[in-house]
């Protein structure tokens, strides 16, 4: 459920996949996301919703200064 353990345990080598259904069940962008919390600004959003990743990206800019995790 979390960016960071999903992150870790591909890039451990762990696995070569992690399975995400049920956190796109409650958060169908979930992974859109997660890619703001893990600080990667590389992912292409659909053209409707980039108004809305400039907020998120503002946001997580704002909480990072802050001290706080988005």
């Amino acid at each position: 459920y979390e960016p960071d353990h999903a992150n870790s345990i591909l890039m451990a080598g762990r696995a070569d996949l992690v399975a995400l259904a049920r956190p796109h069940l409650s958060d169908p962008y979930w992974t859109l996301h997660a890619a703001v919390t893990l600080g990667d600004r590389g992912v292409k959003w659909p053209d409707p919703y980039l108004r809305g990743r400039d907020q998120i990206y503002r946001l997580a800019e704002r909480e990072a200064a802050a001290g706080l995790k988005v």
